[in-house]
């Protein structure tokens, strides 16, 4: 028994967004994703002013860790559309140029901004020994983790598109699905330990999988998701029943038996990951105005998430969070940590210059 090797980032950010992308759901799914991310970071501020022995402290304990997807939801939306944009038309001297300016500069940006942000807030100077880990691995803060991920799964695509234009049928994919994860476990195990399984995109091969066969299936979505969801809400609730015990443990700080806490993460995180997007997907046909407004969440959610954890720091700095008790404080930082950001974004999208290099989205 040892403690699960996962990273404390917990949540994080939005995929890269294509260009002819055209789908209503891909917006409702990142809005609904990304008030998911800023709760659960905003909760984690929490958690440790609570008594672990109080009722309170599990509540929250039990919604921080049940709204622990973001992450393989937001991977498997980004193999989704970027497949689905590979397999009308791929080229790779622009599909390189696109990533670069959408990702890997943003990420280099700010990487030096919240590197900054900590040295001039909490007066910590990088530590340039790990260089690597700040570079490759999305250290520089906890968040960035998800950028790093995110373009190794750039690269990882198109080699899987010779695949995905066989369009290989569900239970061929599941099998690949269950047998590559395995063999990534197992060799993390007892082979090369890789420093950081949730900077790692082989980690989240089930959702990656997952969203490259979607990609396949887009001119019959409808029909998968309706044939879907049952089975995705087996594997949710089985892989809940696995996880949640432990992670609970884990967060009191007990060793836990590290595959079962994986077993049940991959079960649950790719379970909720497919209801998510069958909920966006219904939603997306509804002319109300909330799902609007989600949708127009998820067309900055990629700013939020970089924006995030900036404003609810500095909150904590204030001492907002030790004056406040969790019922007062919670609704405060999780309003303002998604507000803020939300408007910040808005306004630098009117310079669609300077939004494009700011946060690689016009």
């Amino acid at each position: 028994m040892v403690s699960p090797t996962h990273d404390n980032a917990a949540v994080a950010a939005p995929p890269a967004q294509d260009a002819n992308e055209r789908f209503r759901w891909v917006e409702v799914f990142r809005g609904l994703a990304i008030l998911e991310v800023v709760f659960h970071h905003a909760s984690g501020r929490f958690l440790g002013m609570l008594d672990r022995d109080g009722l309170a402290w599990l509540t929250l304990a039990v919604l921080n860790r049940t709204l622990h997807y973001a992450v393989p939801a937001f991977l498997m939306m980004t193999a989704l559309v970027l497949t689905t944009a590979l397999l009308r038309q791929f080229r790779l001297r622009r599909y390189t140029t696109n990533r670069a300016l959408r990702a890997l500069l943003p990420y280099l940006l700010w990487s030096g901004v919240y590197l900054a942000y900590r040295y001039f807030a909490f007066g910590a100077s990088p530590d340039w020994s790990r260089w690597a880990d700040y570079l490759f691995w999305g250290k520089a803060y906890f968040h960035l983790y998800f950028l790093a991920v995110a373009m190794q799964l750039y690269v990882l695509l198109p080699l899987l598109l010779p695949v995905a234009r066989l369009r290989p049928p569900f239970w061929a994919v599941l099998l690949a699905i269950v047998a590559l994860t395995m063999a990534v476990y197992w060799f993390n195990r007892l082979v090369y330990r890789v420093p950081y399984t949730g900077s790692y995109v082989l980690w989240y091969t089930p959702v990656v999988l997952l969203g490259v066969w979607l990609a396949t299936q887009t001119a019959r979505l409808d029909v998968v998701l309706r044939r879907g969801w049952l089975l995705a809400l087996g594997c949710a609730c089985v892989g809940l029943w696995l996880y949640l015990p432990l992670a609970l443990d884990a967060l009191r700080g007990q060793a836990v038996n590290t595959f079962q806490y994986q077993v049940g993460n991959w079960l649950f995180t790719t379970g909720v990951s497919f209801l998510l997007l069958a909920v966006a997907y219904w939603l997306s046909t509804r002319e109300w105005r909330v799902v609007s407004g989600v949708g127009v969440l998820g067309r900055y959610s990629l700013q939020i998430y970089l924006l995030h954890p900036l404003i609810l720091a500095e909150l904590a700095r204030w001492g907002l969070a030790g004056a406040l008790q969790a019922r007062f404080g919670l609704p405060l930082f999780y309003l303002t940590g998604l507000l803020i950001p939300f408007g910040l974004a808005w306004l630098v999208a009117r310079a669609p210059r300077v939004s494009l290099a700011i946060f690689g989205r016009a």
